[in-house]
């Protein structure tokens, strides 16, 4: 049995075993794992049609942890189904499959997928005269490859997770299509664990922890925005403020611009003919506006309205911009996907020679934020130069170097990948892996050769010539909506202290201290987030309501409290500790 199953190439595709001049990929690695997904999702596809003969597949390509496959099937599937699905799979890899690749020509592969009109509008948006199919027993699929050359190769062990639906090509006027998500492993032991992670995360959904700790509302009178609740504003207001303080100590002005703004903007920074179809436009005075999709051409606005010289710079404009744009309705998702969005966004100007350090020191602001909000583990990408793009050699050799250079300083392992920048600039990607394993790319630090010579940006140099500035676009945690989602799963809503809405429930035994506990509320909550629970409930109840409520801490207040003057804390996990005044108890949260 061959020890190596494929190869991949430096833009980090995949060819077949019989390509030459790639990194070769061994048996039951991780690429080779991405490769028998793939090898699952045309098992999968073969067993749907076995199953319904009548169904069209369309696509099905391997993902993340798992694999999923779009079909056009009469009717809605179920979990019976599923069920169905997953046998006839067992079955056809008990059965083994060979996969065998083969060359045709465009009109063989329309004549051959003449009954399926999906493949066919596929095959006509190639320009290759010569396509690839893989044939197995049974099932046929255009398809790049690369595959095994047979499942006797690994024992696959899968589950099929889920079934969604999923527009044709994305397109929300195409037909809505029936995608079927799965997972594989190489071994039951790491299927186990990842079902497991999985019924975690549905255990962790931000949309239910939001309900319970009285966060946000989302709601059809504006699909895509946020309502936030009282509690839900302070925990915004808490991760701002941080990061604001944090900023400050580095000498960042922070701005705000308009959320309406003239599409003379928009048409002179390019991005009415780039991105049009996501704003939200207005016609008023015989004008059009536009919602702001994002910040960068109105902070190159104020940055023209002064005289700078390059002694102001580097300059560094920070704003928590609220933005808005387009998403399907489809494709919204809670906090993770909404029209209307705060960006904790920056952009800094600056001459060729301080890119570094300005890089340098938002990458460690970045670290910083990270590890205070609980994510040690991060991930780095940094993306350079694609074949479309504007600058000279010099510019992008510079600043991909300059890029680097901050990773390598600070012994940070980091991927490159090739081709994938901006054609204005390359960029460092941060990607945070939560407490379940997984991954969010949140923070960026993006080099702009374009945008700044685009709309007039000049600065005044040594010799009182005008030049133009770099333009460095900085993101720490991204959409703060989409970050507060992040953070409520990975801590299962048990937020750190310092941004918790709240943080002390002081619980009266009975009725009759309530007028105690109110007293006490107002002496600490100047300097202590905390409510009273006045509520008729038992105290068993009412503690039981704190922990739905995700409150870290409860001061449980009776006769014995109010005649010692003694308070015992409780926090989340059970655990007491004596606290002895009022001054010790705002000192016990403020330390």
């Amino acid at each position: 049995m061959n020890e190596v199953v494929a190869y991949k190439n430096s833009d980090g595709t995949y060819s077949d075993i019989n390509s030459e001049g790639s990194s070769p990929i061994k048996k039951l690695s991780e690429d080779a794992l991405n490769i028998m997904r793939h090898d699952m999702a045309h098992i999968m596809a073969e067993a749907v049609i076995s199953l319904f003969p009548n169904t069209k597949p369309t696509i099905g390509p391997f993902i993340k942890n798992g694999f999923y496959y779009d079909f056009d099937i009469e009717r809605n599937l179920n979990e019976e189904d599923i069920a169905k699905i997953e046998n006839k799979m067992k079955e056809i890899l008990n059965q083994t499959r060979n996969f065998h690749k083969k060359s045709i020509t465009k009109n063989e592969a329309l004549e051959l997928f003449r009954d399926n009109k999906y493949k066919l509008e596929l095959i006509n948006s190639i320009e290759d005269a010569e396509l690839t199919i893989y044939e197995q027993e049974n099932f046929i699929d255009l398809c790049k490859g690369p595959h095994h050359l047979s499942t006797k190769e690994y024992q696959p062990h899968f589950k099929i997770i889920n079934i969604s639906g999923a527009y044709w090509r994305g397109i929300s006027t195409n037909k809505m299509l029936q995608r079927i998500y799965a997972t594989a492993w190489f071994s039951k032991k790491e299927l186990d664990v990842h079902i497991k992670n999985i019924d975690e995360a549905k255990e962790r959904n931000h949309r239910r922890l939001g309900m319970d700790m009285s966060l946000f509302l989302l709601t059809e009178f504006s699909a895509g925005n946020v309502f936030w609740k009282a509690n839900g504003l302070t925990l915004y207001r808490n991760i701002t403020n941080y990061i604001r303080e944090e900023q400050r100590k580095l000498n960042y002005f922070e701005v705000k611009t308009p959320e309406l703004v003239s599409n003379e903007l928009w048409v002179k920074s390019g991005h009415w003919d780039n991105f049009k179809e996501n704003m939200f436009t207005i016609e008023s005075d015989n004008k059009t506006f536009a919602l702001k999709p994002m910040n960068c051409p109105c902070h190159i606005v104020l940055f023209n309205s002064e005289l700078i010289t390059y002694k102001d710079l580097p300059l560094r404009y920070s704003e928590f911009g609220k933005c808005h744009r387009y998403e399907p309705s489809g494709a919204l998702n809670g906090l993770f996907r909404v029209r209307g969005f705060t960006m904790d966004d920056a952009h800094i100007f600056c001459t060729e020679d301080q890119i570094y350090e300005v890089c340098n020191e938002t990458a460690n602001l970045i670290e910083k934020i990270y590890k205070e909000f609980g994510f040690t583990k991060v991930k780095y990408n940094i993306s350079t130069r694609p074949e479309k793009s504007i600058g000279s050699d010099e510019d992008w050799e510079n600043a991909e170097t300059q890029l680097k250079k901050v990773l390598t300083d600070s012994n940070k392992l980091f991927n490159i990948l090739e081709g994938e920048g901006a054609f204005y600039g390359p960029k460092i990607e941060f990607t945070l892996e939560d407490s379940l394993g997984r991954e969010w790319q949140c923070g960026t630090i993006q080099i702009d050769f374009n945008l700044p010579s685009r709309l007039g940006a000049k600065y005044k140099d040594r010799n009182d010539d005008n030049k133009t500035p770099i333009m460095i676009h900085r993101a720490l945690i991204g959409s703060l909506e989409r970050f507060i989602a992040i953070i409520l799963e990975n801590t299962n809503g048990w937020l750190p202290l310092f941004i918790t809405p709240v943080q002390l429930a002081i619980l009266p035994i009975s009725e009759k201290f309530t007028d105690y506990c109110n007293d006490l509320n107002k002496k600490i909550n100047h300097k202590v987030r905390s409510i009273v629970d006045q509520s008729d409930n038992k105290l068993g109840y009412k503690i039981r309501t704190s922990v739905t409520k995700k409150i870290p801490y409860t001061l449980v207040i009776g006769e014995k409290e109010i005649e010692s003057g003694n308070f015992t804390l409780r926090d989340k996990s059970g655990e007491n500790q004596k606290i002895e005044s009022i001054d010790s108890l705002i000192d016990f949260f403020n330390a």
